[in-house]
């Protein structure tokens, strides 16, 4: 037997097989580098997906947050200019108008109520008065809403809001503050448009309407 060819033949073997081990390692190596860096993608993505959910919910939160102040403007503009269509279309169907003189329930009552003149601050201290031109000046009476708190719940909400009013029935030169008190609503959204499901006016004029002296309303 050739020595020098057994012992060639085992180096081989002894060769082969370390490289084959080295493979082993390598692979494995290569396998747990690509999981690792596919679990650091995935989680990339997942966090990015989050991210994108939390924008689109505060994109569509702030876009609810304006459309609610749009209503409460259009309300105002419809209420001073006795627009009865436009003050109703702010009240779902089956809205309800809470005021100092009770309930009005339902979209076509309160149109009617407002159609009819029921709420009418330009007869306080009315005098009549004529532009320079000798025309009829009408009296105005105007309406702010501040200090909006907004509650959002879905597709509805509570908002909290300061109100104040005035006119210049007395002499149209100038501004007589008549009275202020504030609005707790329940606003809903039906098919994508925020309305009065009841629209709740206090009045600290009124000694039965008022809230001086009670808790803060957005005390729960």
């Amino acid at each position: 037997m050739n020595i020098t060819h057994v012992t060639s033949g085992k180096i081989i073997r002894s060769i082969n097989s370390a490289l084959l081990l080295s493979a082993t390692f390598l692979l494995a190596s290569c396998s747990q580098q690509q999981t690792s860096a596919m679990e650091e993608r995935l989680a990339s993505l997942e966090l990015q997906q989050q991210s994108s959910l939390e924008l689109q919910q505060q994109a569509s939160e702030a876009e609810d947050r304006l459309a609610i102040l749009e209503m409460q403007n259009r309300y105002v503009l419809a209420m001073d200019y006795f627009d009865a269509d436009g003050y109703a279309a702010v009240f779902a169907e089956d809205g309800i108008l809470d005021w100092a003189r009770g309930e009005v329930i339902g979209r076509p009552a309160i149109r009617e109520f407002m159609a009819t003149g029921t709420y009418d601050l330009r007869k306080l201290n009315f005098q009549p008065a004529q532009t320079p031109e000798g025309k009829e000046w009408e009296p105005a009476v105007r309406h702010l809403v501040t200090n909006q708190v907004i509650e959002l719940n879905g597709d509805t909400a509570r908002v909290v809001s300061y109100w104040m009013n005035y006119s210049n029935a007395a002499d149209r030169r100038k501004i007589e503050w008549l009275s202020y008190g504030s609005w707790d609503d329940e606003l809903v959204k039906i098919d994508g448009e925020w309305l009065f499901k009841r629209h709740k006016i206090f009045n600290e004029n009124n000694p039965n309407r008022f809230t001086a002296g009670q808790a803060s309303p957005l005390i729960k």
